[in-house]
């Protein structure tokens, strides 16, 4: 089977930590089959600084899979354009590819413009279509009448429509998508990558004092991830007189500045930290330099920060949102691996770290949470949904098409079914 994998959120040699987990799902796809990845790129990224990357598609293969970068031309600020004009920009690029590379079935990640501009390239080549889902791309832009209606009518091209959690999965359905074509497949973690290491010398190693409780947070520093909410709830700890707590923040973003301006009006400069963006190998040494991660979201798809951090045998506490309410457990003492709060709740978000740093976490039990989710695993079920796809497009001239296929020998069905 060769499978073209289709999406802007991919990492290149510009952008190297660009939609890591697109490029953890498409490696174990790859590992399975033919594969080539497309990587669309809006114009105006390319205007002034590389020119002469406007009229061509730059090819590089550092990710482990070959891929192309071409440039789509729309109207910046004209959203509802975007969708077809990727599709237009990119058919005659696409036709050439597909001569060179006969592709079978086409996996695109990211509803909008991604999936609507792979739906049209699907009907075009006559091939199925996947399309995987991440959260906001379900969650907030459906929200405009223009892009829902584009979004739907691409969702009902597709095969399958594979969502990151249950959540996201119902707001799949009510667009009005078939319940028994759309899956429900977490995100994974790199158990190799995200280990359990001693905290004394990773603090050691990254500058931070030993003895003092530690919490952090990582990742982008928009309003949408609550960081403004996690700075009030370190000012309700820090007036109940818990002052030796420190708050480790990783990441930029658009909110960085007004974040920092919170933190100085209430006098927290000396608890809270900011690190800025810090390369992609620092991550898995943040997370275990803390006592308790925290993401106190306003919304939310499968975090992989979530598993990330219980991988490396941290204790989360997070907001009831999305998916992730299907990724932590806190009512149950045996099995559980972090504390949920309300969103947007500055006390019962201190309260849920002040409880998380008293209790005593098991390590190994935190990583055992998260430890069925391996990257090769989730590709492997990944890879039988294209298979799906395919066999049912196949049979599609010959009646209903049956719910089981054969791969390499044994009859497996596609994951997830009417969930």
């Amino acid at each position: 089977m060769r499978a073209l994998l289709f999406t802007s959120i991919y990492p290149s040699l510009r952008e190297p930590t660009r939609g890591p987990y697109n490029h953890s799902v498409f490696r174990a796809v790859a590992a399975r089959c033919e594969a080539r990845v497309v990587s669309p790129q809006p114009f105006w990224t390319r205007l002034r600084r590389r020119p002469a990357e406007l009229l061509r598609a730059p090819r590089e293969a550092q990710t482990g899979i070959e891929t192309t970068l071409p440039a789509f031309w729309s109207v910046p600020r004209a959203t509802a354009l975007h969708g077809p004009a990727m599709y237009a920009s990119l058919l005659p690029y696409v036709s050439r590819l597909r001569r060179e590379f006969p592709f079978d079935v086409i996996l695109a990640a990211w509803a909008y413009p991604d999936a609507v501009a792979a739906a049209h390239l699907a009907r075009d080549f006559r091939c199925p279509l996947v399309v995987k889902i991440l959260g906001s791309d379900i969650n907030e832009l459906p929200r405009q009448p223009a892009l829902r209606r584009q979004i739907r009518a691409g969702l009902e091209r597709a095969s399958y429509v594979v969502t990151v959690s249950a959540a996201l999965r119902e707001r799949v359905l009510a667009l009005g998508i078939a319940p028994e074509r759309v899956l429900v497949q977490h995100n994974g973690v790199d158990g190799e990558k995200f280990a359990i290491r001693d905290r004394r010398e990773v603090r050691e190693r990254l500058g931070i004092p030993e003895g003092r409780p530690c919490l952090c947070y990582i990742g982008r520093l928009g309003r949408e991830k609550g960081i403004d909410v996690l700075v009030d709830a370190m000012g309700q700890l820090a007036s109940d007189g818990r002052r030796d707590i420190d708050l480790h923040v990783v990441g930029g973003g658009e909110e960085g500045e007004a974040l920092r301006a919170q933190t100085r009006a209430l006098g927290l400069e000396a608890q809270i930290h900011f690190h800025g963006m810090r390369p992609h190998a620092e991550v898995p040494l943040w997370i275990s330099a803390c006592d308790v991660l925290c993401l106190p979201s306003r919304r939310e798809g499968c975090p992989n920060v979530i598993l990330e951090a219980l991988a490396s045998g941290r204790p989360v506490v997070a907001s009831r949102v999305g998916g992730v309410p299907e990724l932590l457990c806190d009512d149950e003492p045996a099995t559980a691996n972090g504390g949920l709060v309300p969103s947007e709740d500055p006390a019962a978000l201190a309260q849920g770290l002040r409880a998380a740093l008293e209790r005593p976490w098991d390590a190994e039990a935190l990583r055992a949470s998260v430890e069925y989710l391996s990257w090769d695993a989730v590709g492997e079920n990944y890879y039988r949904t294209l298979v799906a796809a395919v066999a049912e497009a196949q049979s599609a001239g010959g009646g209903a098409p049956t719910r089981q296929y054969t791969i390499g020998g044994a009859a497996v069905t596609p994951p997830g079914r009417g969930r």
